[in-house]
């Protein structure tokens, strides 16, 4: 994971602690090394950050980068609709089908539905959306993943999200 000792090199002392979880938590997760890299991925996508998507592309196959990034694309989408719904306060409009086309659910963007859930949890994260959240904590929770990883996944996607807006506040 060379890739890592790039995006440390960017964060400045101020953010010492920061740099310290980017290790902590993606290079020694309990999740695949490729799980850990692709949920970082997705949080850096949902954070906005071009810097940290094109850190973490490096340590991901093509067909790894096109499931995160389906997953992430239609959080982007869901994190923004779902939250609408509830705020407006309508329960009609709560009840009316999404009417957005959703078809990358059906097949997981070309990947396994556990690491689309938790690819898709960690954008969410990142988006706050309190629906899509529970949906896909539950759907990899179903799928077999443990308490202990999904942890992981919130850890990698909070540390992502400060080490973008570190960036930022950089100017990078």
């Amino acid at each position: 994971m060379e890739f890592l000792t790039a995006i440390k090199n960017e964060v400045p002392d101020w953010a010492k602690d920061i740099r310290l979880n980017i290790d902590g938590t993606i290079a020694r997760s309990s999740l695949k090394p490729e799980d850990a890299i692709g949920v970082a991925l997705a949080a850096a996508y949902a954070a906005k950050s071009t810097f940290l998507v094109e850190q973490f592309k490096q340590g991901l196959s093509p067909e790894d980068i096109n499931g995160v990034l389906t997953a992430a694309a239609l959080m982007g989408m869901n994190n923004a609709y779902y939250p609408f719904t509830e705020m407006s306060g309508d329960e009609q409009l709560r009840t009316l089908p999404a009417k957005l086309r959703m078809n990358a659910y059906a097949s997981h963007g070309g990947i396994e539905k556990a690491r689309f859930e938790i690819f898709g949890l960690a954008a969410s994260i990142i988006g706050k959306c309190h629906f899509c959240v529970k949906s896909h904590y539950d759907g990899a929770k179903a799928a077999g993943l443990t308490v202990e990883q999904l942890q992981d996944v919130g850890r990698i996607a909070s540390v992502v999200n400060a080490t973008a807006q570190v960036l930022a506040a950089q100017g990078k």
